[in-house]
């Protein structure tokens, strides 16, 4: 197998020259985030499947919204039982387990008979996602040499937005304004990646710092030599030991909750919070709804999507360029403040008795453009690297439901303040983005080119937050 050269970032060992088999590297992760593509199909299908829906069982405001939010409480719920599941069994097998529930859930959600059956199966539809919004990062995170790491768990959101085009791609393949029941091929569609992910899984690893935290130090040293070469894997595979060592006891939620963890933990929950209050699912589940008051026709509107689904997967790419190279917390107050100000944008855009839609068009496509390549990618990022290794998976998947929790919130109320005024929907949201530039600003630690072990050092000391 090749290996590819990386010299060490600040933050590393400085002096260290270590070899990586990239090329394995990189497929194992690829295979990963195809739970992001999962999770980016089965979120993004939505925005095609909503006029279909909505017309075939007559759903007002609120039966919409709660139709569509469900999801985000599945969701939730995923990350909840990935956090015992992936302890106790490992990352692979939860993966595995994962896809299996992703294929079973798709098929019955494209064979509902009506809006409680949809709801139902949506609900059990995004447990799977929940447990791949969790499980995909962490797993990337934990195999991935530092120097690439933002890269590779980039890959992950990556594949979460190429699954969001997809998705408005099949909407308007699918989408025939005189075939109400459209929307069953729509979600149909995601059984094929569901069925080729849970394959590929089988090919994968299991994460080497669980096999060190389930006491398999000779099949975690295995995997590292794999990952990179001898030297690297002995000192990954002792600084993994080391780190378990300082934290004998099994992460538990009280220890999470303590004086020491608590400030990282919150952190988490506020990027969770600002990544959705950012008010992306806001425009990209309700985008037909925004269309249709700008006067673009169905049609018209599904076509758009495709171009903001394909704006939203380039900037992505511009994401994994950047991130290691600009750092996480600079792209996040980027995004904050550019998102602020398209959102504001947009509310001017529909101040006026005459909408221009092919303004609409655009500021939505500017916006989800600045969302790509900052909060989009690097939230899930950042929560990945953040959490100590003996804590982590408890950690991210409380953070996970925090930020589920929140995306219910947003897909939940938006209805009603997009049938109330477009322009106070797009203000709210931009204020949140003012708010979340300040606690970016002032809490968030930078994690550019930092070992997962140094990381916790970082964050569990004495003034890390600042």
């Amino acid at each position: 197998m090749q290996m590819n050269s990386f010299d060490t970032k600040p933050g590393q060992n400085l002096g260290t020259h270590y070899n990586y088999n990239k090329g394995y590297v990189l497929l194992i992760s690829l295979i990963a985030a195809m739970g992001g593509l999962m999770f980016g199909f089965d979120l993004g299908i939505i925005t095609g499947v909503i006029p279909f829906i909505q017309k075939q069982f007559h759903l007002e405001s609120f039966m919409l919204g709660w139709v569509v939010a469900i999801f985000e409480v599945g969701c939730m719920a995923g990350t909840f039982l990935t956090a015992w599941l992936t302890d106790k069994y490992g990352r692979k097998k939860t993966l595995i387990f994962t896809a299996f529930i992703l294929i079973l859930t798709t098929i019955a959600v494209a064979l509902s008979q009506n809006a409680f059956d949809l709801a139902g199966w949506r609900f059990a539809q995004g447990i799977g996602v929940g447990a791949a919004s969790v499980l995909s990062p962490m797993y990337i995170a934990e195999i991935a040499p530092a120097s690439i790491r933002g890269k590779l768990v980039t890959t992950n959101q990556l594949t979460i937005i190429l699954g969001i085009l997809l998705a408005t791609i099949v909407s308007y393949y699918f989408g025939d304004p005189n075939n109400v029941e459209s929307w069953r091929w729509m979600f149909g569609a995601a059984a094929i990646p569901a069925t080729i992910f849970f394959v590929a899984l089988f090919v994968i690893p299991e994460s080497p710092r669980w096999l060190v935290k389930a006491h398999f130090n000779d099949k975690a040293e295995k995997v590292l030599k794999k990952i990179g070469d001898d030297d690297f894997a002995q000192k990954e595979l002792t600084e993994i030991v080391e780190s378990l060592k300082s934290n004998t006891k099994q992460g538990s939620y009280k220890q999470l909750f303590g004086k020491v963890l608590l400030p990282t933990l919150l952190i988490g929950f506020g990027l969770a919070t600002l990544q959705q209050f950012s008010g992306a699912n806001s425009v990209t589940a309700y985008m037909q709804m925004i269309f249709e008051k700008a006067n673009i026709n169905i049609k018209d509107g599904l076509l758009n999507a495709v171009f903001v689904g394909l704006v939203f997967f380039l900037f992505t790419i511009l994401a994994i360029a950047l991130i290691d190279r600009m750092g996480r917390k600079k792209l996040m107050l980027v995004g904050t403040s550019g998102m602020a100000l398209m959102l504001f944008l947009l509310a001017w855009s529909f101040d006026s008795a005459n909408v221009n839609g092919t303004i609409v068009f655009i500021f939505v496509m500017a916006y989800i453009g600045i969302y790509a390549f900052t909060l989009a990618p690097v939230t899930w990022v950042l929560l990945s690297e953040i959490f100590p290794n003996h804590i982590r998976s408890k950690a991210l998947s409380l953070a996970s439901c925090v930020l589920w929790l929140a995306t219910f919130l947003v897909v939940f109320i938006s209805p009603y303040l997009l049938k109330l005024s477009p322009v106070v929907n797009f203000s709210i949201f931009g204020v949140c983005n003012i708010i979340g530039f300040f606690f970016v600003w002032r809490w968030v630690p930078e994690t550019k080119g930092k070992t997962l072990e140094e990381l916790e050092t970082m964050l569990t000391g004495t003034g890390a937050m600042l």
